[in-house]
């Protein structure tokens, strides 16, 4: 199959290295970036549902949801979500709530760079 868009090479070039940048700050893990980026979409996607009415406790989401939506196995994202909270990038509520956490947006700032210049690349 040949590809149409030239905006092909420039995604999958800079897609690479957003993903290689990604993976270094989360420990040479690309489970934990994935669930790490679940739980915070699904936490964001739920405040701009419903930004005052919504306790905030109902805005996470649980580990066995997260290993659903990413088919990663449960226990392993059971561990993971373990290792993002000792991090202190994730905090879990005693009813099993995970939502990320101010520390994970300070200490994964070289993460959100290489996001936003993710997305410069493949505008251009």
């Amino acid at each position: 199959m040949k590809i149409q868009s030239d905006a092909y090479p420039a995604h999958v070039r800079a897609f690479s290295r957003l993903l290689i940048r990604l993976r270094a700050e989360l420990g040479n893990d690309l489970d934990q970036v994935l669930i790490l980026a679940v739980v915070a979409e699904r936490y964001y996607a739920a405040i701009e549902a419903a930004p005052c009415t919504d306790p905030p406790e109902t805005r996470g989401i649980n580990a066995y949801s997260v290993a659903l939506y990413t088919d990663i196995p449960r226990e392993t994202v059971r561990r993971k979500v373990k290792l993002l909270v000792e991090k202190g990038w994730l905090d879990c509520d005693g009813r099993g709530h995970l939502t990320p956490t101010e520390q994970a947006a300070r200490d994964l700032q070289d993460g959100t760079a290489a996001t936003l210049d993710y997305i410069r690349a493949i505008a251009r």
